[in-house]
């Protein structure tokens, strides 16, 4: 991957939509280093030799699960702007090349992982269940569950994965290149119909397996991000004449969406409203600042999501959410004592060592090949 690009600097097609196999958006890869940090952060807390001094200050600063629905957010938008650029650009998109490329990204690093697993459960202590083995090879570990903390993160996986099987198969169908009312109707389902879903599962008025499986508690996340990328696409001159008007504005509504519901439910405070909305507001506001950051990178903060290192870091994201469960994990989980590579602070230099290996030896050769994917 490339460091993405000061600016825009690339070709319009009609309504202004970008095209891809240009620059990269800016900020995007910046925005994936901020929500590795968050879910990194969190995990500390639960590492062998952790100060229990900085637990306060880490349980604030740094939330998994937020850093997890950034990251949907992300996803939702990257794979529907270039969904909608190849349907306007051909008519139609190649589901086919569609989840041949998703394959080519997900696979080698999570079937390496997968690998690891059952190596450390033939020659040490560690223990997954024929449940947790089903979870993870069929993307269904939020449906299912996991026995084992160690696979336990492949959830928000497989419920992106599950999300991406059914949203190009409705895209295509419903022309939604090149139709924004139907492409918001469709988005709207999820977006109104998780906060539903969060409070029926809060009152224990349905199977947890239904409350976590399929995405549909936290899918909605995802559904946000595809509707950015669509209003983006249809409206892209509008969307960045109000920005630079209101980039102040907009950045601050965004960071209030985010931080008013993160407080009170740190706090345990207004869970009336925080259960059913918390997610959805947070995952709004993160948009507003996704798309300052992309019309106006040279703004303020957005300035260093663009930095050299800051980008590599996002760019190695997907690897190290990967590989860092493993190291995160207790010691005695694996049958020893303890490890430097499996405590705080070390597990993370490992983590990002195990990532970046992975990524640069197995992942990135196979780039050029999903590039044969695209029209």
């Amino acid at each position: 991957m490339n460091a993405p690009t000061q600016g825009i600097q690339a070709k319009a097609g009609t309504n202004g939509l970008l095209l891809p196999g240009l620059p990269r958006l800016p900020t995007l890869d910046g925005w994936r280093a901020v929500c590795i940090l968050f879910v990194l952060g969190a995990h500390c807390t639960v590492t062998d030799r952790f100060p229990l001094r900085l637990a306060p200050a880490f349980v604030w600063l740094f939330d998994g699960s937020l850093g997890v629905r950034f990251f949907f957010v992300i996803s939702g938008f990257l794979i529907t702007w270039l969904m909608l650029a190849e349907g306007r650009r051909n008519g139609v998109v190649n589901l086919r090349h569609f989840y041949i490329r998703r394959a080519l990204r997900i696979l080698p690093v999570y079937l390496a992982f997968a690998a690891s697993l059952l190596a450390l459960q033939t020659f040490t202590t560690l223990r997954l269940d024929g449940r947790s083995w089903v979870g993870i090879l069929t993307f269904t570990t939020n449906i299912v569950g996991s026995s084992s903390w160690t696979g336990g993160h492949l959830w928000s996986l497989a419920e992106e994965e599950q999300f991406y099987l059914l949203w190009p198969l409705l895209f295509r169908w419903s022309r939604a290149h090149a139709r924004l009312r139907t492409a918001a109707c469709l988005l709207g389902v999820p977006i109104l119909l998780c906060p539903v879903i969060r409070v029926l599962g809060y009152l224990r008025m349905m199977p947890a397996a239904y409350y976590r499986g399929f995405g549909v508690s936290s899918c909605d996340s995802i559904a946000f991000g595809c509707a950015l990328a669509v209003l983006y696409a249809h409206r892209r001159g509008q969307v960045h004449a109000f920005i630079a008007r209101r980039r102040r504005a907009t950045a601050l509504a965004g960071a209030v969406l985010i931080l008013v519901p993160y407080a009170l439910t740190k706090l345990f405070l207004f869970g009336i409203v925080t259960v059913p909305l918390g997610e959805s507001f947070e995952a709004a506001g993160f948009c507003m600042l996704l798309l300052t950051g992309i019309c106006e990178p040279d703004f303020a903060f957005f300035r260093i999501l663009s930095l050299r290192w800051i980008c590599w870091v996002g760019a190695l994201s997907y690897s190290v959410y990967i590989w860092q469960q493993i190291f995160c994990t207790s010691p005695s989980s694996y049958g020893i004592a303890h490890l430097w590579c499996l405590s705080f602070p070390w597990w993370l230099a490992a983590a990002f060592l195990t990532a970046f290996i992975s990524y640069y030896a197995f992942e990135r050769p196979l780039f050029g090949l999903r590039r044969h994917f695209r029209d």
